[in-house]
Formats: structure tokens, C-alpha cells, sequence
């Protein structure tokens, strides 16, 4: 994909320009996507801000998250936390968007014991299903909505931890009010799995080769990448109560048809 940005110490980047939103195209070079930038190297940061423009970002991740791997950013650079999950999903049930093993447990095992749990079976449904069931996700996707108006059209990034969950719903909602259709959204959400496909087949063999189960290493594959029926699961209840996610993003998250046109003037050509 022509979209994928290779940096140092940044996961699963790329920006969103070319998309088709319409009779339109997403304005290359102004709205970008990825994993957290807590590795980022004095490269990539320069690269951002002074090749790509972007001085601003959203992290999506929560407090403890960011504490344990706070972003690197260069003088200027801004920043803005609007994290996605409420209290009620910082339990057992999403320790892996920690990304921090315990001390002297190496990350394959402390994923392979995550997708081993027994309450990992729900862990798919429950996040994804959150996306659409959340007054509290709801409220924060209106403040990203703000926070990119906020930017008057000027370029912006925004992340959470592997930038593929969390970013990526998030990413599908803005490229639906800018009016790209499902297909186009999927195919950017599904990009993701190519970004982790390597370590994924490192750690799906050494799963099966260790007795895991066709079900763990679903699981596995959810903790590490992404597969398109997993957003598809958000979209279709969308799609069922409202119709389309557009008419979600105008009548659930607030944003108005005002505030979409805007959007659309500033990010599309």
C-alpha cells in the first residue's frame, strides 16, 4: 500500500491520503496514523514535524499506559490525550494493551500466556463491541472530532498503542465523515496486518509448535494484528441501528453536518 511510512521506531504507520471519500480523494500528507511513539527515533521525530508538518498529536491510550511508555516528542510538538477506554476495561481482560510484560518475562511468552487465559475467548467480541456501546467512547470520539477541527486543516497524527484497535476504529470514523466508503475503510484497518505479519508468523509457529489450539492462536493473531472481521462486527451493528456509520458519527457522537463539511474542506481535494 502506497500509504505505509517506514520509520525507525515507529509501528504501523502510514497516512491516509489518496482514499476516495466520494467524488473526492483524502489530501495526501495531512492526516496520519500509528503505533505509539515512545520509540521513536531523533529521525523520525524530525521527519514529522519537519517533512510532514505534523506538530500535533492524539494519543489514544490511557494514563497508565502513556506513564509507562510516554511519547517522544520535539520541541513545538503539542500533544493531546483523549483515551478510548473507560475504567470498567482496564481489567484482566485488556492487560495486553499494556504492551509492558512483567519484569524478566519475554514478550512472546507474556502474549502466549494472554492468549492461553481463559477469558481471552471474549476479548475480540468485548473490545470491538465497546467501540459502538461506550457513552464513554462516545464522548472522547467527539473531542477527537474537535481536536482535528481545532487543527484548521493542518496535518496530524494519532496513535494508541500498536495503532490497529483503538486507531484504527477511530480512523475508520474519520474516514467515514470525510465519506470513503466501508470497502476503502476496511482495506486501510486491514493494512495493519501486514505491518505485523512477520512477527505474527514468528510467534503463530512457535504457538502451534507449543500444543496451542486453533482458538488461542486466534486470539494470538488479535493481540498482535488484525483481521477484516473483526472491525466488521462494530460496522454491521452500526449499520444496524443507524444505518450508516455517518449517520453514528451525526447522531450518536454529535458531530454536525457543519462540522463534517469542514472536515471535508479542510482534508479532501
Amino acid at each position: 500500500m502506497a500509504n505505509v511510512l517506514k520509520f525507525e521506531g515507529i509501528d504501523n504507520a502510514r497516512q491516509l491520503g489518496g482514499i476516495r471519500a466520494g467524488s473526492h480523494c483524502v489530501k495526501h500528507n495531512k492526516l496520519f496514523r500509528s503505533g505509539n511513539l515512545s520509540k521513536a527515533t531523533e529521525h523520525d521525530l524530525h521527519r514529522l514535524r519537519d517533512d510532514f508538518g505534523v506538530n500535533f498529536v492524539i494519543d489514544f491510550r490511557s494514563d497508565f499506559e502513556f506513564m509507562r511508555k510516554p511519547d517522544k516528542l520535539l520541541e513545538n510538538m503539542q500533544m493531546a490525550q483523549i483515551p478510548i477506554l473507560d475504567e470498567t476495561m482496564h481489567g484482566d481482560a485488556f492487560n495486553k494493551d499494556q504492551v509492558v510484560p512483567a519484569t524478566g518475562i519475554d514478550f512472546m511468552e507474556f502474549l502466549f500466556g494472554i492468549a492461553r487465559h481463559p477469558i481471552a475467548g471474549t476479548l475480540k467480541a468485548k473490545l470491538y463491541n465497546y467501540f459502538v456501546e461506550s457513552e464513554f467512547a462516545f464522548r472522547q470520539y467527539a473531542k477527537f472530532f474537535e481536536t482535528v477541527l481545532a487543527q484548521n486543516g493542518a496535518p496530524i497524527l494519532w496513535h494508541c498503542t500498536s495503532g490497529k484497535d483503538r486507531c484504527g476504529f477511530c480512523s475508520a470514523l474519520m474516514l467515514a465523515a470525510l465519506g470513503a466508503n466501508g470497502d476503502d475503510i476496511l482495506d486501510d484497518y486491514e493494512e495493519s496486518q501486514n505491518s505485523y505479519r512477520k512477527q505474527l508468523e514468528a510467534m503463530s509457529a512457535k504457538g502451534r509448535a507449543s500444543g496451542m489450539t486453533d482458538e488461542q492462536l486466534d486470539i494470538l493473531h488479535f493481540l498482535v494484528s488484525v483481521k477484516r472481521d473483526y472491525m466488521e462486527v462494530p460496522f454491521a451493528k452500526v449499520n444496524e441501528e443507524y444505518g450508516s456509520l455517518l449517520n453514528f458519527i451525526t447522531q450518536k457522537i454529535g458531530v454536525s453536518q457543519e462540522k463534517i463539511e469542514t472536515l471535508r474542506q479542510y482534508y479532501l481535494e
